[in-house]
């Protein structure tokens, strides 16, 4: 069996506030604390989040529409109050009004590439002291993360889009909260003492 990386909680928090903390120091630190926060939150691949237009987006009902790739579901996600007020204040800030303009662009106004996220992460891995990060791993925090608070693995297999139960079965044998409650359970229920 593979080995899954994601960030502990701990690590995502210290994550979100060197972004954050950057303020006075990065011109485009808005931009990037709303990247970093949507492709946990919404869990988001590299590719799904360059995709994300001002049309996806209804500001009314919170929700945010994500054209999944590599045969995922597509999916509707209703934003917590943080991440709403976040993604307006972007909106707003860096005047985006057109229904197919962009959601996220690089220095040159053109849409976030690859290369332009993975350089952000890079550079947020070494301001954080992160040992190891990449981009996808907000992806796998966020399912393992939702396990750790006890959703049952068909809640997170709902809330994630995935087709297979399977899918997200992989995520709960890195969930070490999980696994210690699970042996606390087989430890005091053992039927032979």
């Amino acid at each position: 069996m593979w080995e899954i990386k994601y960030l502990k909680k701990k690590e995502l928090k210290k994550l979100f506030n060197i972004i954050e903390n950057s303020k006075w120091k990065r011109k485009y630190y808005l931009r990037d604390l709303v990247i970093f926060n949507l492709a946990y939150y919404c869990w988001l691949r590299i590719s799904e989040l360059s995709l994300l237009k001002l049309e996806n987006y209804n500001k009314e009902i919170w929700q945010l529409y994500v054209k999944r790739l590599k045969g995922s579901n597509n999916s509707n996600i209703t934003l917590d109050k943080d991440r709403k007020l976040l993604l307006n204040k972007y909106i707003r800030i860096y005047w985006i009004k057109e229904d197919k303009e962009i959601l996220f662009k690089s220095k040159s106004w053109k849409g976030m590439i690859k290369t332009n996220i993975e350089a952000l992460t890079r550079y947020y891995k070494v301001k954080a002291k992160l040992d190891s990060f990449h981009f996808h791993m907000l992806k796998h925090s966020i399912a393992v993360h939702l396990l750790e608070i006890w959703l049952s693995i068909f809640e997170v297999k709902n809330y994630l889009w995935h087709k297979s139960i399977n899918s997200t079965m992989i995520y709960s044998s890195f969930s070490s909260l999980m696994n210690k409650e699970m042996y606390r359970k087989i430890n005091k229920w053992w039927l032979v003492k």
